[in-house]
């Protein structure tokens, strides 16, 4: 098991999951803290005809279980909670998913009025490749496996250049077909459930998901239908944090799996975008030569 995770981990619970476990179980601590207190004065106490050391073991016990029995009582909602947004957007069906290729037409505030189209390609857990058309132009950018490449003509980079450590571990992340809450903990991902948060006059279950130190991934998903309708990722790149929110609406079913078609996001480099899923196939056959990166011209 790798060290370094557990220390993460054990720095995360300290600095977050602690204080929040004090917080929302103030009550049930200062009851626990109190039962300790009696038995100290209990043991003072010489005039008193009980079994003293019988006493401190019941209170002590009985403090410790509480206490544990709130914490899993908290993992059990996260858990319960994903498993029902798992369930409602596809269960299995997730399983049998080993590529999709989508065209979506995108909208943006970096370029008003116009209609820009995307294509999106991605083989489970191992490539993607995106493309984006304007002008006569294509800009992509690719992962295949621990490598990547990308260019941008519409800043002068005709040529496709080797993505950076983090872009392509960032990128990767995305080649998750089945989504991040999906079998998290086989991931090696820690769940916790903050609470319910206002969205447009709904309360949603909100879930913070931690997939490494330098990215946090914040889920809201509605109560009723257990779909994912916000999504706020953190993430460090290059060593720059960047936020970015997702809300996800337009939700439709195809061969078992729902997903939303219309994806609103907002990031700091182009601003509001709105993605509409025009054509959406699950399990095509895939040329995995478009992974590859092309050659200078």
């Amino acid at each position: 098991m790798n060290r370094s995770k557990i220390g993460c981990n054990n720095l995360l619970y300290k600095c977050f999951l602690l204080p929040y476990f004090i917080l929302t179980n103030y009550n049930l601590i200062e009851y626990s803290y109190n039962t300790l207190v009696d038995a100290y004065f209990f043991v003072a106490n010489k005039s008193h005809h009980y079994n003293t050391t019988q006493f401190i073991m019941k209170k002590i016990i009985l403090g410790i279980c509480l206490l544990f029995s709130a914490l899993v009582s908290q993992a059990q909602t996260a858990d319960e909670i994903i498993a029902k947004h798992v369930a409602a957007t596809g269960g299995s069906a997730w399983d049998k998913l080993k590529t999709i290729k989508m065209d979506m037409s995108m909208t943006s505030q970096a370029a008003p009025g116009m209609a820009i189209p995307m294509s999106m390609t991605v083989v489970h857990k191992k490539a993607m490749r995106m493309d984006v058309s304007l002008m006569g132009m294509t800009q992509s950018s690719c992962i295949n496996g621990d490598k990547g490449w990308a260019n941008n003509p519409f800043q002068g980079q005709m040529d496709a250049e080797p993505l950076t450590a983090d872009q392509v571990k960032e990128m990767k992340e995305q080649t998750d077909l089945a989504g991040h809450l999906n079998g998290y903990k086989e991931k090696g991902y820690t769940a916790e459930y903050i609470g319910k948060e206002d969205v447009e006059g709904t309360e949603l279950h909100k879930i913070k998901l931690t997939l490494s130190p330098t990215h946090t991934q914040y889920s809201l998903i509605d109560p009723e239908s257990f779909m994912e309708v916000k999504q706020i990722s953190v993430v460090t790149v290059d060593g720059k944090e960047v936020t970015s929110e997702s809300v996800m609406s337009d939700y439709k079913t195809i061969e078992g799996i729902t997903m939303p078609y219309t994806i609103e996001q907002n990031n700091p480099m182009m601003g509001a975008t709105v993605m509409k899923v025009t054509k959406l196939e699950i399990n095509p056959s895939v040329d995995e030569k478009i992974f590859e990166m092309p050659a200078k011209k």
